[in-house]
């Protein structure tokens, strides 16, 4: 099955480096609703391969999230909609629409890394990662610099914070690799309930996650 990395050719590497970290202006866990732009840079580290996406977050904390990704000219790749445990997820360029509880094998189909739907919004939220077998760290603020599964050896890692909340994330695998640029959050939005749904299109195939 075709994965998030046949838009290869959008190739577009941004540049991590480390600072001190600092403590974001709104605390963790504070802040209910808020909007992220973000941009990553996926890498299939077994084929060395990598691509470029900008990726819009929407979250109304703890229960739903919303992602959009899309490549380059604003090229819709894939939609994610999080409802406590229900996901769904749609990627475009192959009209597939998938749909089902979430769990640590959601993603397989579209990103290569057993990583639980739910962790997407502790990343953005600035929260330790969830679940079994996690090990995390806090950095002299008092947040979580670093998170790591041993048995499914899968690393998320936060650096380069700033008080207004930008950040970067780099979250590894075996076969992957992604660095995570997020701007700094807007936290005085409004959603509507439409959001959080996401439905297939007619000529979309439905596919239920295991």
């Amino acid at each position: 099955m075709k994965r998030l990395f046949f838009l290869l050719p959008l190739i577009g590497l941004f540049i991590s480096c480390t600072t001190v970290p600092k403590a974001p202006s709104v605390a963790p866990g504070s802040v209910k609703q808020a909007q992220w732009d973000t941009k990553a840079v996926i890498r299939d580290t077994k084929a060395n391969k990598s691509h470029s996406v900008d990726i819009e977050i929407a979250g109304d904390y703890p229960a739903r999230l919303r992602m959009d990704v899309k490549a380059f000219m604003g090229t819709s790749v894939a939609s994610l909609a999080l409802n406590n445990d229900d996901i769904r997820y749609v990627i475009y360029p192959q009209k597939k629409f998938f749909e089902g509880k979430a769990n640590e094998g959601s993603f397989m189909p579209l990103m290569n890394v057993p990583l639980h739907p739910r962790n997407f919004m502790s990343i953005a939220y600035d929260l330790p990662m969830r679940g079994s077998g996690w090990e995390c760290k806090k950095d002299p603020a008092g947040l979580p610099s670093e998170c790591d599964q041993a048995s499914k050896g899968v690393k998320v890692q936060w650096t380069d914070r700033t008080p207004e909340g930008q950040k970067k994330v780099l979250i590894s695998g075996p076969t992957f690799e992604m660095r995570w640029l997020f701007k700094p959050p807007q936290t005085e939005v409004q959603f509507k309930d439409e959001t959080f749904s996401l439905e297939p299109l007619p000529e979309f195939k439905t596919i239920q996650l295991k």
